[in-house]
């Protein structure tokens, strides 16, 4: 049959020019998918030098914020920093990343730190010295930080300067130019830190220039050992005070170029000769054809709109193609639903532990969320540990709140990462469509203000969208503007309530509490502001506040010859678990040269539920300065006695529920004399506190609690009431008892009357 065919002049026509028609097609497809390739391939070198870029603009910014530090400190001290050494070493091991700093007062350097390696700098007159004088000059004129160099060290090696201008306020009360702080950072180690040693075996290359200022040309300070590439290259720029810099990365995508069009030829050409035989063939080409396009289509789709941690799709995705799907569910009338959620308390994961164990997180989290997802819905990775399901055939509200249930119990499954196990939690805020919405911006709003009400209400919960939740978060969000400007302004007050030796009938201490004193609302107490500080993550502001203003106290007391007693301070367990709060203790220990034995921290029992290990290693660490930890309300919380034997506690509170009815409830009497006794066992000390009764205060003698606390002697009051307070409080005891017995004697005396109405 075929060779019939061929046997007519028109039939060879026919099959040449199918031939040539189909040989064409493929070769114009071939060159289709080649841009396409090229464009995928600028897209993620765009992303990469985006990124690298983005790690050397925070690396650099990161290290020079020590200058400005340093240059705080200066202007604080007046001008005279002798414990230089110190406190460099302290910056430099704090922020990280810095090779050196100095000082140089009237723009000569005279103090370097590590001096070792770097003598060199000492004497050299950054005003004067033609690298230096015309950026220090702008310094001093914009009184702002600037970048100088990349510079040749005369130490060795290349280094990037930032220079912050120091001006300290003279008695004419004008500012005058002290001299600078520096921080220099050296380009092999900053550039090894961001990755450039690898991203150059993966066989990029890249250059990093900067523009001259004077002539405005193109100035290379770095690069790799290969040229940059044409073919596919993008450059990114990096902001820096004073200075940008451009950083060019290229990658040669020439071999897969050749391998696609060879590939693509063979397959035309194998297609076109088959087409020519067989003509039934032509039908089926341009279907395999627009196979072949869809497949790359899709290909170079994943590599935009896929998240490369988890495979899942990402913000884009959301962005591009998710109101495709909204509308496509409005038009077919299906039920519809978006949740919206992020791990409750991730962060801390990430700063304690490290961002590879997070990662690892995030992607086993990610394969437990497909698992119970179904074909209709789409599980998304937002960004950090925000995720997104759009549920897109949900049937009715029932089928969203059982899968909601679904998230928040596979989320709370053991999680391992080596040897470590997590256990997790969510926050999930839910909204309907079109009910809630018909676009993916109010939708995402919407959820949002959801998943916030969830976390106000305690997180590990689902919550769903109502338009009474937007007030509460509008609320919530002018709540945080007063609380920050009222921590700015010193609004929050501190109270002192004394706690008195039961034995000795001293006052040997005191519980810090704050009020704020609202301009507008009044004094307010911490009920009215402390939930919404642990809501907003302002607690962490707040709690350093307190624990600045205790310390500054305890400064004024030291030095107006005050009789010396620990102040304790309640900190949050959020504030437990920030990473900076053993340094804060350590600069305010530094700052006021209060000894840490003054200073006492109250935590909670809830502060123990989470990470247990790590909450020891942040006490124990606190404890080594001196610093007496306390547990405040024992026996309200969750802790066990294996918990509490290893912790390194010094005092137990006793929580005032307990003591209010233990002149009456056999079964109190018998907790407290059991918790003085354990406490004891465990050598630590115990406090009651609500004490407003000398019956109490007597029983608690009694069952030998070290201290008290309580209306019976005082409440919180102010720092100058309290700095006066006389420390015995026998005069206060024997008031306490004759108000005691006038009421004893009145209600006595009412009973009699009431029985003769009778």
């Amino acid at each position: 049959m075929v060779e019939t065919m061929f046997k007519s002049a028109k039939e060879r026509l026919i099959a040449f020019f199918v031939f040539l028609a189909v040989l064409a097609a493929g070769l114009y497809i071939t060159k289709l998918s080649n841009e396409n390739f090229l464009s995928s391939q600028r897209l993620l070198l765009s992303g990469i030098a985006r990124s690298k870029a983005s790690d050397i603009e925070r690396q650099i910014s990161h290290s020079f914020t020590s200058a400005r530090i340093l240059a705080y400190e200066v202007k604080r001290v007046g001008g005279v920093l002798p414990d230089f050494e110190d406190f460099a070493a302290n910056i430099s091991q704090s922020v990280g990343g810095i090779t050196s700093l100095n000082l140089s007062p009237n723009g000569v350097i005279e103090q370097v730190y590590p001096r070792k390696g770097n003598e060199v700098a000492l004497g050299i007159n950054v005003l004067e010295h033609p690298k230096y004088r015309e950026a220090s000059s702008h310094a001093i004129a914009t009184k702002s930080m600037i970048t100088v160099g990349p510079v040749t060290l005369r130490q060795g090696g290349i280094a990037v300067i930032g220079r912050y201008p120091i001006f300290i306020e003279g008695q004419n009360g004008n500012d005058s130019f002290w001299g600078f702080s520096s921080a220099l950072v050296k380009l092999d180690s900053l550039f090894k830190g961001s990755g450039f040693d690898k991203l150059e075996e993966e066989g990029y290359c890249f250059r990093l220039t900067r523009e001259h200022k004077d002539t405005g040309a193109s100035l290379e300070f770095y690069h790799s050992a290969a040229n940059l590439e044409h073919d596919v290259i993008t450059t990114s720029e990096i902001k820096l005070p004073s200075a940008t810099w451009a950083l060019t990365i290229s990658h040669s995508a020439k071999q897969g170029i050749l391998s696609r069009t060879i590939g693509g030829a063979v397959i035309s050409f194998l297609v076109a000769i088959a087409l020519a035989i067989a003509l039934y063939l032509i039908l089926l080409q341009p279907r395999r054809l627009k196979k072949q396009v869809v497949d790359k289509t899709k290909e170079l789709q994943e590599l935009a709109y896929g998240d490369p941690l988890t495979g899942l799709p990402n913000r884009r995705y959301l962005n591009e193609q998710v109101p495709l799907l909204i509308q496509n569910i409005i038009k077919c009338k299906r039920f519809g639903a978006f949740i919206y959620f992020d791990l409750d308390n991730f962060k801390s994961i990430n700063d304690s532990i490290g961002h590879d164990v997070g990662d690892e997180v995030l992607s086993q989290v990610a394969i437990r969320l497909q698992k119970v997802m179904g074909d209709a819905d789409k599980v998304l990775r937002l960004g950090g540990d925000e995720f997104g399901i759009l549920l897109g055939d949900a049937g009715c509200e029932l089928h969203v709140i059982q899968m909601a249930d679904s998230i928040l119990e596979v989320i709370q499954h053991t999680l391992k990462v080596g040897d470590r196990e997590f256990r997790l939690s969510t926050s999930l805020g839910i909204v309907f469509i079109p009910l809630h919405g018909s676009n993916i911006l109010n939708l995402m709003q919407n959820a949002d203000v959801a998943m916030y009400q969830a976390k106000r209400k305690g997180k590990n919960r689902y919550e769903v969208f109502a338009e009474n939740l937007r007030q509460a978060t509008v609320e919530l969000n002018q709540g945080r503007i007063s609380l920050e400007r009222a921590i700015r302004e010193s609004e929050i007050e501190l109270y002192y309530q004394p706690q008195f030796d039961l034995q000795s009938g001293m006052i040997v201490s005191a519980e810090v509490l704050v009020r704020w004193n609202h301009p507008k609302r009044g004094l307010l107490f911490p009920d009215r502001f402390i939930p919404m500080a642990e809501e907003t993550g302002l607690i962490v502001a707040l709690g350093n506040y307190v624990i600045e203003k205790t310390f500054e106290y305890q400064a004024k007391r030291i030095a107006q010859g005050l009789p010396v007693m620990r102040l304790h301070v309640n900190v949050s367990p959020l504030h437990v678990n920030d990473p900076h709060l053993l340094d804060f203790i350590k600069k305010m220990v530094h700052i006021y040269q209060v000894p840490g034995n003054l200073i006492g921290l109250e935590i909670t029992e809830t502060v123990l539920v989470e990470d247990l290990d790590r909450v020891v290693e942040i006490l124990c660490a606190i404890k080594a300065l001196g610093v007496c930890i306390s547990i405040d309300d024992f026996g309200t919380g969750f802790s066990s006695l294996g918990q509490l034997k290893n912790l390194p506690i010094d005092i137990l509170k006793i929580d005032r529920c307990f003591v209010k009815d233990i002149e009456r409830d056999q079964n109190d009497r018998m907790i407290v004399e059991a918790i003085i006794a354990m406490a004891h066992k465990l050598k630590m000390e115990v406090i009651a506190e609500g004490i407003e009764t000398v019956k109490q205060m007597e029983m608690l003698g009694g069952y030998y609690c070290d201290t008290g606390q309580g209306f019976l002697v005082s409440k919180a009051v102010q720092e100058a009431e309290f700095s006066q307070m006389t420390l015995n409080i026998q005069d206060k005891l024997i008031g306490a008892v004759d108000s005691e017995n006038k009421g004893q004697a009145g209600e006595g005396e009412e009973k009699e009357a009431v029985s003769a109405a009778r």
